[in-house]
C-alpha cells in the first residue's frame, strides 16, 4: 500500500516541525516540511495533502511539476469550515482535522520490547563536510518507519546552527549519569526533535570526547540497545576510545568519502584497517560530493536538504542494499 504524501508548509518552522514529527510518531506517512514558498515551488513531488498557511496558497496552486492534492488552510481563527485547520489547538485535534489520515493505519513497526535497537555507524576518515547531513538524512529516512536516535560524537558539531534550537543538556551530561551508576536513565531528558528523529545534543568542550573510556561508552551503547529506538544512528566524529569495540556494536557502517585518488587512499587504509582487527562488520563506502554551502548561514533550508537530493540519495542506498547495487549521488 502507497504511503500517504503530505506537504506541510509554514514560514514558522518551530511549529510546523513539531506538527510533522508528531504526524510521523502517529501514522504511515511521507512527510515533506517546507518553510519558503520557493522551497515548495521547485519541489516536484506529488502530494495527496497540503497543509499550508496563505503565504503558500498561490505556490500550490501554480508550482510548474507535482500536483498538491486536497488543501487545508493553517487559520489563525477558529472556523467551521472543514478545510480551516486551526493553529491554536491540539496536534492530536489538527491530525484529525485531516480527513485522509482516518483511511491511513497507525505505524505497525514500532520496536517491540525485547527487541534489541539496530546500530548504524556513519565514519569518514577525511572528515566528509556532509558527514552531519548524510547521518541526520538517515534518521529522517528512517524515521518514516520507526523511532530513530541520531548519536553525534563529533567533537565539534554545527547541528545546534542546522536545526536552530538546543538542549540545555549534551551527550557529556548523559554519559556523566551513566557512569554515576544510575539505575534507570530517563532518555527523553536528553532529546530534541527534528524531522522525524531524535537526536542528543553534541559535546560543547572538544576535550571531552577524548575524557570518555571504553567502558562509559559501551554502557551509553548498551543502554541504547535496549531503548525504545528501532534504530540508532552514530557519527563518528572521530576514532573515540574503545573505537574498535564500538565499531562491532554496529549492524551496518556507512564509510564516507569523497571523489578522487587522493581521498580513495584513506577510505581504502580505513577498510584495510577493518580487515587486519578482523572485524566482522558490513561497511558500504559511499562516495559525496565536497559541498555543503550555505547550511549554517540561513540561506540553504535544512529541511529542504533532507527532502532534496541528499534525501532522496540515502532513500535510494537503503533500497538498493537489497539488491547489491550501487547509487551515485546528486
Amino acid at each position: 500500500m502507497k504511503s500517504l504524501e503530505i506537504a506541510l508548509c509554514d514560514l514558522n518552522s518551530d511549529y510546523i516541525l513539531k506538527v510533522a514529527g508528531q504526524l510521523m510518531e502517529k501514522a504511515q506517512v511521507v512527510v515533506h516540511v517546507f518553510t519558503t514558498p520557493e522551497g515548495l515551488f521547485s519541489c516536484e513531488n506529488d502530494f495527496d495533502v497540503c497543509v499550508l498557511t496563505k503565504e503558500f496558497e498561490e505556490i500550490a496552486g501554480f508550482r510548474p511539476k507535482g500536483s498538491s492534492g486536497h488543501k487545508y488552510f493553517i487559520c489563525e481563527t477558529e472556523s467551521e469550515d472543514s478545510a480551516c485547520i486551526y493553529r491554536y489547538q491540539s496536534i492530536d485535534k489538527i491530525l484529525d482535522a485531516i480527513i485522509e489520515l482516518r483511511e491511513v493505519g497507525q505505524k505497525t513497526s514500532a520496536k517491540k520490547s525485547n527487541d534489541i535497537s539496530k546500530f548504524i555507524g556513519v565514519y569518514s576518515p577525511v572528515c566528509h563536510e556532509l558527514q552531519l547531513p548524510f547521518s541526520m538524512a538517515l534518521g529522517h529516512v528512517l524515521g518514516a518507519d520507526g523511532r530513530v536516535l541520531l548519536l553525534d560524537l563529533e567533537e565539534i558539531s554545527i547541528i545546534r546552527s542546522l536545526v536552530g534550537k538546543a538542549n540545555e543538556r549534551n551527550v557529556m551530561d548523559l554519559l556523566f549519569e551513566i557512569s554515576t551508576g544510575q539505575s534507570s536513565v530517563d532518555l527523553s531528558r536528553y532529546t530534541e526533535t527534528f524531522m522525524g528523529f531524535d537526536y542528543i545534543e553534541p559535546f560543547l568542550n572538544p576535550n571531552e570526547i577524548g575524557e570518555i573510556d571504553e567502558d562509559t561508552w559501551l554502557k551509553l551503547f548498551e543502554l541504547l540497545a535496549k531503548s525504545e529506538y528501532s534504530h540508532i544512528v552514530v557519527l563518528f566524529g572521530r576514532a573515540v576510545n574503545g573505537f574498535s569495540k564500538l565499531l562491532s556494536v554496529m549492524n551496518q557502517l556507512y564509510v564516507l568519502s569523497r571523489p578522487g585518488d587522493y581521498f580513495r587512499k584513506s577510505q581504502d587504509l580505513f577498510l584495510d584497517y577493518l580487515e587486519r582487527i578482523n572485524m566482522e562488520l558490513e561497511a558500504k563506502c559511499v562516495s559525496l560530493p565536497m559541498s555543503a554551502g550555505n547550511l549554517a548561514d540561513g540561506t540553504y533550508q535544512m529541511e529542504e536538504l533532507l527532502q532534496g537530493n541528499l534525501g532522496m540519495y540515502v532513500n535510494k542506498i537503503l533500497k538498493a542494499q537489497a539488491s547489491n547495487t550501487l547509487e551515485n549521488y546528486g
